[in-house]
């Protein structure tokens, strides 16, 4: 398998040699024209088994397409804003600490 280039952006990636088209890449994906076009620009929505899928299609590894999706991620502003605002609304469990139901029946007895 071959490494990857360090400035390799994934859209290049899918492009190299131009061996495949949009709709080889959309049967091996089971997604439609808009969809691989969404992941191309923003490759943080592909599935891993997506991901899993294409590293075979391109003949490059799993880690490989995983670390260049990681990278692209954070070249882009959107995505890093992105996940920064989905950590900052975690507040964790309504309810915790939440005692099982079987140790309240057994105080309560």
């Amino acid at each position: 398998m071959k490494s990857l280039e360090p400035t390799q952006t994934f859209a290049q990636l899918l492009r190299e040699g131009n061996r495949y088209t949009d709709r080889d890449l959309m049967k091996v994906l089971g997604v439609g024209h808009g969809a691989l076009k969404q992941r191309e620009a923003d490759p943080s929505r592909f599935t891993m088994g997506e991901l899993a899928r294409l590293a075979k299609l391109l003949g490059k590894s799993k880690l490989e397409l995983v670390k260049l999706v990681l990278a692209e991620m954070e070249r882009n502003p959107q995505v890093v804003e992105q996940v920064l605002e989905a950590t900052s609304q975690v507040v964790g469990r309504k309810n915790y600490p939440r005692t099982p139901k079987a140790s309240q029946e057994a105080t309560e007895a």
